[in-house]
């Protein structure tokens, strides 16, 4: 008759500071997948994720995986790298001056437990979590 739904909350320990948010949205270029918290860049044909050579071309960070056609991104804001899938052949230290720019601060912490791992996988898929 009634049955009990069991879920977890993973907590997203996204955001790293005050510092004032503001966002954007924009239409998906044809055919790209777009991850959540992933640098994204303004392509020819709308929105993609940035790579290794187009990291000039940054107009911020996604909100969420994309709905439909359309993805909202954060133009400026205060974030943990810890939390950022960073897209292939892009790293951290690269893309922090990139988003300076933009007045998108990146921030370090210390990695806690049971914190979800990064995802980093290039093809979109979620690597194992596997923490220790």
């Amino acid at each position: 008759m009634y049955s009990v739904k069991e879920s977890q909350l993973t907590k997203d320990n996204f955001f790293a500071g005050s510092f004032p948010i503001a966002t954007d949205f924009g239409t998906v270029e044809g055919g790209a997948k777009i991850r959540r918290h992933v640098p994204v860049v303004q392509g020819d044909n709308g929105i993609k994720e940035a790579a290794a050579g187009t990291l000039d071309g940054l107009v911020g960070i996604t909100a969420a995986e994309p709905s439909g056609n359309e993805v909202v991104y954060y133009l400026t804001g205060e974030f943990f790298t810890q939390a950022l899938a960073l897209p292939a052949g892009v790293t951290v230290d690269a893309l922090k001056p990139a988003l300076r720019k933009l007045s998108i601060f990146l921030r370090d912490r210390s990695v806690l437990a049971g914190d979800p791992v990064p995802d980093t996988a290039a093809d979109g898929e979620t690597p194992e979590e596997t923490q220790t």
